[in-house]
C-alpha cells in the first residue's frame, strides 16, 4: 500500500482577466464564403468558451483593396470574397474595447481538388480516408476540415398522448388522443431526425518525405455500435493548401493540444503565429491565417452498405397492462378517436412507455432534412 497527498499546482504565470486574442480560420479567395472565429483563450479550469463578440473585421489587399466581414453568429465573421491569386492579402481586427490586431501579408496558396473519400471496414467499425494529390508537386502541405451529417430514428413510434379537457366543476380531465388526428397515426415529426457535428481537431497532411506529392490519410473511424450509420451517413470534406510557416505552426498546436499526458509525449512548445497586437506589441496572439482556395467533396454511406453494422438503441420499453373493463375500443365512437396500441379483441391489451428522448428524435436533432439529402 502506498499513501501521499496531493498539492494544488499553482500556474508560475497569470492570464489576464479578458484572456488572449484566438484566431481561427481560413481566409478563402471565393467563390466558397470565409469564415473566421475569434474567441478567448481561458483558465485551465473552465471549459467555457469565451467567443469575441463585436468585433470589426476586415481582410485587406497589398493593392489597397479592402473587405467587410459580418458577425453571422457570435464570434464567427463571414463574407464571400473573390480575391485575385497573384495578390497578397492579410487579416485587420478592431475589438470593442479599442486593441486592433493585423496578420502578415500571406500569398495565395492555390488548392488541388480531392480526389477521393475512402472508406473500408475494419477493426469491427469503419475507417474513412483521404485521398488527394498535386500533379505539379507544389502544394506539399495540407489542412482539412469537415462537417458530419447523420439521419436517425426514435427508437419507438409514438401514437398516442395523454390530453387534458375542460370538466365539470372548472376541473380538468385527462383523456388519450392520437398524435396525428387526421391519420390517427403516428406522429411523423418526431420519428426522423438529422444531427450535424463539425471536426474538432487539427488534421494536417505533408508529402515533403515523398517523391510525389500524394496524399493518402486516414483522418475519421466510426465504431460498428455507433448511430452515425444506423441509417444515412453524409461528410462534407474541404481541403486547405498551406504554407510550410502555417503547417508548422498547426503541427505544434496539435502536439501542444492533442498529443500531451504522458512522458513519451512531446513537450509543449512555444506557439508563434503570424497574427500581432499592434496596439499592445507585448500582448500574445493565438492563430495564424492562412490564405487559400477551398476544396470540397462529400460523401454518402447507406446502412445496407455495411450489414455487419450493430448499432442498438439504448431506450428500453416498459410495459403496462390495461384493466380491460375500463378503456375499450369503444371510445372510438367518441369526437377524438382515442385508441391506437395493441388490442386482444376489442380491448386494449397493453400500454406501452418509454422516456422522451426513446419517442421524440427533435431532443437530440432536427427534424427538418437537410437540402442535400437525397
Amino acid at each position: 500500500m502506498i499513501a501521499g497527498c496531493k498539492e494544488k499546482y499553482q500556474l508560475p504565470f497569470t492570464t489576464p482577466d479578458t484572456g488572449y486574442l484566438v484566431v481561427e480560420g481560413v481566409i478563402d479567395i471565393g467563390p466558397n464564403s470565409t469564415i473566421i472565429e475569434l474567441s478567448r483563450t481561458n483558465k485551465l479550469s473552465s471549459t467555457k468558451k469565451l467567443s469575441e463578440k463585436g468585433a470589426t473585421v476586415k481582410v485587406e489587399g497589398d493593392d489597397n483593396s479592402s473587405f467587410n466581414l459580418t458577425e453571422i453568429s457570435t464570434g464567427r465573421y463571414a463574407a464571400t470574397l473573390n480575391l485575385q491569386s497573384l495578390k497578397k492579402y492579410r487579416l485587420r481586427i478592431k475589438t470593442l474595447t479599442g486593441k486592433e490586431y493585423l496578420s502578415d501579408f500571406e500569398a495565395v496558396k492555390v488548392t488541388p481538388p480531392i480526389d477521393s473519400i475512402g472508406w473500408q471496414a475494419e477493426n469491427n467499425g469503419v475507417q474513412l480516408y483521404i485521398n488527394t494529390h498535386d500533379p505539379q508537386n507544389k502544394t506539399i502541405y495540407y489542412q482539412w476540415d469537415y462537417q458530419e451529417t447523420w439521419e436517425f430514428h426514435s427508437a419507438f413510434r409514438s401514437v398516442l398522448k395523454f390530453v387534458t379537457k375542460p370538466g365539470p366543476f372548472g376541473t380538468l380531465v385527462a383523456d388519450i388522443a392520437y398524435k396525428d388526428p387526421v391519420t390517427h397515426g403516428t406522429d411523423t415529426t418526431i420519428l426522423t431526425c438529422w444531427r450535424s457535428a463539425a471536426s474538432n481537431q487539427i488534421i494536417i497532411g505533408s508529402s515533403v518525405k515523398l517523391s510525389q506529392d500524394i496524399i493518402y490519410k486516414p483522418f475519421i473511424f466510426i465504431p460498428s455500435d455507433d448511430r452515425r450509420i444506423s441509417v444515412l451517413y453524409s461528410i462534407q470534406l474541404k481541403q486547405h493548401a498551406l504554407t510550410k510557416p502555417a503547417y508548422e505552426f498547426l503541427e505544434k498546436m496539435k502536439k501542444n493540444t492533442e498529443e500531451n499526458g504522458s512522458i513519451f509525449d512531446p513537450q509543449p512548445s512555444q506557439l508563434q503565429g503570424n497574427i500581432h497586437c499592434i496596439t499592445d506589441v507585448n500582448e500574445p496572439v493565438v492563430g495564424y491565417v492562412s490564405i487559400s482556395s477551398v476544396e470540397e467533396k462529400r460523401l454518402f454511406i447507406d446502412h445496407t452498405q455495411v450489414p455487419f453494422w450493430h448499432y442498438r438503441t439504448p431506450c428500453e420499453e416498459d410495459i403496462v397492462k390495461n384493466n380491460t373493463d375500463s378503456i375499450t375500443e369503444s371510445w372510438r365512437s367518441g369526437s377524438v378517436p382515442t385508441t391506437g396500441l395493441v388490442f386482444i379483441g376489442s380491448f386494449i391489451s397493453y400500454f406501452g412507455t418509454t422516456t422522451h428522448d426513446c419517442i421524440d428524435c427533435t431532443l437530440s436533432g432536427t427534424n427538418v432534412k437537410p437540402a442535400f439529402w437525397p
